[in-house]
């Protein structure tokens, strides 16, 4: 494959497009974005409203292309895999020609603790850019990743989170959020936490800016994110295991990175000031999940972010209660936090519905909770409609599966989409199959204000056991919430010519992360030299395509991809072979659930 080198990038998109005599639904850009030297991506994360700015990273080791130190719901749930499979993702290939050589979470966390400790030379596994400008966030060899681009009423902007510089073999903190023009290379503005005693130089994160009005007419821009309250386990021991101890064989609990982020982090915002080249902000919630607004001695860690927040001050996302006494024993559920006419904001919501988790007067109960492990509200609408996700604690049909959810916040009604659904591909919906399965995957990533939803979900074969198995190849997804209709993205990208013949662009798209309100889509995946080659997957590159919909056409009147050459042999040969073996979803590493890749001890 294709790789390049770990690298967030905002890239100005001018590229060549594909569009037929008898077009697809999406007419699709390839987009190439300056990410050398990283091994796995690039992987999108935003796309500006006009769609002329998008946010991409790449990964240095074979990680998880959702992991964030800073969301402990991207690693605290065990594998749940073959125990080869786990130590693979753990410790990486043993093979030399592998990109994933020796390069998974053990060389990542090992790495850095030698770095922490002066042992090695500074070097990053997340670092960001323009298409013409490295973005270097807080300085050199520091890891950096991109998670919005915004064009506001106050200007354009690249938000984010950055590690701090290494000067002599010390930094002054571990992550800083930040926002910064899309065209200056080291962040402009920083977004800090409140001081605490002893706070290590505090932490905080980044992941979405917004221009807010409140009941009161108030206008704010508003960068929303987390920030640290207080050091986790109430001193410094989880912190230091975090960035600076190192255990190269504790796979359990994954080189120490279930003690990270070292800090109890509140969801958070700062509000733009052009002035200003720090801004302190305040906490979108007053308290965590178990009524506290201290960490009242749990040996949990207690972690909350915002990640999104809507025109009228609404922000959702994530946070933590106390499942058991423990370093392990902190689990996250969906929330919502809602500001009063003057923006103050109080105590959260939690989406109870999303986890069957409410008492007999529909609060949330937390003692009913063995039944899923972590839910997550990833995005939120102007008219109140929330989609986030929901991980399974339990087996279903034997897989851990994570769910897409649509919360309607006005009508207080909740739906599971995708339910023990799986997305069908257009030859199987045209032949009339059922769509119904027992402990699917379907993982929303990003909704527009028009209801359509962009996400992963079990490719259209995929129907092998997980537990104690492979993980399930995962496809790109559009769900429109409108209509209850869903389909695969690879089965939106084929024309057709005037006689009738159906060409395949040889393309497999894993993951869509991020939709405008114009319906452009940014997603991943990989391109293939030839149908050999497509059908065997192999020789594979990895492809960042911008996907424009037709405004002439539905969907369903996309031409249909299983009447091209091309799939009419790959059919055949999954067929013949299966296609979740183990040689097969190696060579798309990462996949979006290869997250839980340790075995839990709570």
């Amino acid at each position: 494959m294709n790789y390049s080198k770990a690298i967030s990038v905002i890239a100005l998109l001018s590229t060549s497009s594909a569009w037929a005599a008898t077009s697809s639904y999406y007419e699709y850009e390839i987009l190439s974005p300056d990410t050398t030297g990283s091994n796995y991506g690039p992987f999108p994360s935003a796309i500006t409203e006009e769609g002329d700015t998008v946010g991409v990273y790449a990964l240095k080791a074979d990680l998880d292309q959702n992991i964030d130190i800073g969301l402990p719901f991207t690693f605290n749930q065990e594998c749940f895999y073959d125990d080869d499979v786990c130590e693979l993702i753990y410790y990486g290939s043993e093979d030399s020609t592998d990109a994933s050589y020796e390069n998974g979470y053990q060389d990542w966390r090992t790495t850095s603790a030698e770095i922490d400790n002066n042992e090695t030379d500074a070097e990053s596994y997340f670092l960001a850019a323009t298409n013409n400008v490295k973005i270097e966030g807080f300085g050199d060899d520091t890891d950096v990743k991109i998670t919005d681009v915004v064009d506001s009423d106050v200007g354009s902007f690249a938000v984010g989170y950055g590690s701090g510089p290494y000067t002599d073999g010390e930094r002054d903190y571990v992550r800083r959020a930040f926002i910064v023009d899309p065209s200056t290379s080291y962040a402009t503005i920083s977004l800090i936490p409140t001081a605490f005693d002893d706070d290590e130089g505090g932490f905080s994160s980044a992941y979405r800016m917004r221009d807010v009005t409140y009941n009161n007419g108030d206008t704010k821009t508003l960068i929303v994110g987390n920030a640290s309250k207080s050091l986790a386990g109430g001193d410094s021991d989880y912190f230091d295991l975090c960035y600076n101890e190192g255990d190269e064989d504790d796979l359990d609990d994954l080189n120490y990175l279930v003690n990270c982020p070292g800090f109890d982090t509140q969801a958070w915002a700062w509000e733009y000031d052009s002035s200003a080249t720090e801004i302190e902000g305040f906490a979108l919630a007053t308290e965590w999940l178990d009524d506290n607004t201290t960490r009242d001695g749990s040996d949990a860690t207690y972690s909350a972010a915002a990640f999104d927040i809507n025109s009228s001050g609404v922000a959702v996302g994530v946070s933590t209660y106390e499942y058991s006494d423990s370093d392990e024993g902190g689990r996250q559920r969906a929330i919502i936090m809602t500001p009063d006419d003057d923006g103050a904001y109080d105590t959260p919501t939690v989406i109870v519905d999303a986890t069957d988790e409410s008492d007999s007067d529909g609060d949330y109960d937390k003692n009913d909770d063995s039944t899923y492990y972590n839910s997550w509200a990833e995005s939120i609408t102007d008219e109140n409609i929330v989609m986030g996700n929901r991980q399974y604690g339990s087996t279903k049909n034997v897989n851990y599966p994570i769910e897409m959810f649509i919360y309607d916040i006005d009508d207080d009604s909740i739906s599971i989409p995708l339910e023990d659904t799986k997305v069908l591909s257009t030859k199987q919906r045209l032949a009339g199959d059922s769509a119904s399965y027992r402990g699917a995957n379907s993982y929303g990533y990003d909704m527009n204000e028009n209801g359509l939803i962009v996400g992963s979900a079990d490719a259209y074969d995929q129907t092998d056991p997980v537990v104690g198995g492979d993980p399930r190849t995962q496809s790109a997804f559009l769900y429109d919430n409108t209509t209850g209709d869903s389909w695969f993205i690879d089965d939106l990208l084929c024309t057709e010519d005037d006689d009738g013949v159906v060409t395949h662009p040889l393309i497999r798209l894993e993951s869509a992360t991020a939709i405008n309100d114009d319906g452009v889509v940014l997603a991943e995946g990989f391109q293939y030299d030839s149908d050999s080659d497509y059908n065997s997957s192999v020789n594979a590159t990895a492809v960042l395509l911008k996907l424009t919909p037709s405004t002439t056409m539905d969907p369903d009147d996309s031409p249909n991809c299983w009447d091209s050459e091309t799939l009419a042999d790959d059919d055949e040969d999954y067929e013949r072979s299966g296609a979740a073996t183990l040689w097969l979803w190696l060579l798309v590493l990462p996949l979006a659930l290869v997250r839980r890749v340790y075995k839990n001890k709570v």
